[in-house]
């Protein structure tokens, strides 16, 4: 009977499935800025990407290229106050739009809003608190008081845990045991977060920084090659650039974008069964019948 037994286990390992999760920043992975509430721009900004913005929007004196050609270049939820600079493709607008005579050149649609800003955020959040629940593959180390080393195993996709309040004078990464072009998911701690100096050394991996409970984040005089989820955060800061896809709660700053998209991957999770019989393997009907044949005759062995 333990032959039996083992043939049945066999054939439930063949009949679980693998399941894998996709993880992505979703509607958000379209934008080059993506907030939930208010936008303000603090000076002259260039934006590589689109923009995505809930609540209203105050875009002083900034360009916005949609270098993706995204179907809108410029989404606001409220109302706009365009001053100057343009956009590239049709700007949505919920609500108001106020704008020099001249700006003609820009075009706006009243078509029916092309985001759900609170599923969006419900969605996102959803993440954040996911990823920050993961437990870190690498580690993170300091030395001399600028420099930064992350140690990981030599995975496609590497967790990490930093405390914000570590991370203000680091100006220059180094990696160890990292593969080249791997995913980083940096979970930082916090609830005020600064950063300033040259961050470009992540431009070689595909890189998320989640500010799980942050509510500013700072970028200031700063080469930041690493897309941004902060769902609850305002992003400030001048004299700088980010290379990526922010995701905020808000944006009051004049910082320039380049145009960069979060790559997805995926994640694996335990085999499940399935709520309906999978077809059998040809392989697990064979074995089957023979335990039975094997079972039938050493039960009439014993009579």
């Amino acid at each position: 009977m333990k032959f039996l037994s083992m043939v049945f286990m066999v054939a439930a390992l063949f009949s679980q499935h693998a399941v894998a999760e996709t993880v992505d920043l979703g509607v958000a992975s379209n934008y080059n800025v993506f907030v939930f509430d208010s936008y303000k721009s603090t000076g002259w900004s260039s934006i590589g990407g689109a923009v995505a913005v809930g609540g209203n929007a105050d875009i002083t004196s900034s360009s916005i290229a949609n270098s993706a050609a995204n179907a809108y270049g410029l989404v606001v939820g409220g109302n706009l106050t365009k001053t100057y600079g343009g956009v590239n493709g049709t700007t949505w607008v919920g609500g108001t739009v106020s704008k020099p005579q001249w700006d003609s050149y820009n075009s706006y649609s009243i078509d029916t809003a092309p985001i759900d800003f609170v599923a969006a955020k419900t969605s996102l959040t959803s993440l954040s608190d996911t990823l920050a629940a993961t437990t870190a593959t690498g580690s993170a180390a300091y030395s001399y008081g600028t420099n930064g080393t992350l140690t990981g195993t030599g995975s496609s996709v590497e967790y990490f845990s930093l405390s914000g309040s570590d991370l203000s004078s680091i100006t220059n990464w180094d990696f160890a045991n990292v593969l080249a072009g791997a995913t980083l998911i940096i979970n930082v701690s916090g609830s005020s977060i600064s950063l300033t100096g040259g961050w470009s050394g992540f431009s070689n991996y595909n890189v998320l920084f989640n500010f799980y409970d942050a509510t500013t984040v700072n970028l200031s005089n700063i080469s930041f090659a690493a897309s941004i989820l902060a769902v609850d955060a305002t992003i400030t800061g001048s004299g700088g650039n980010v290379t990526g896809t922010v995701v905020a709660n808000s944006w009051n700053n004049s910082l320039t974008l380049a145009n960069d998209t979060f790559n997805a991957f995926e994640v694996a999770t335990s085999p499940v069964i399935p709520s309906t019989v999978p077809e059998p393997h040809p392989l697990i009907l064979l074995l089957m019948g023979l335990a039975m044949i094997f079972g039938y005759r050493r039960y009439k062995k014993r009579l």
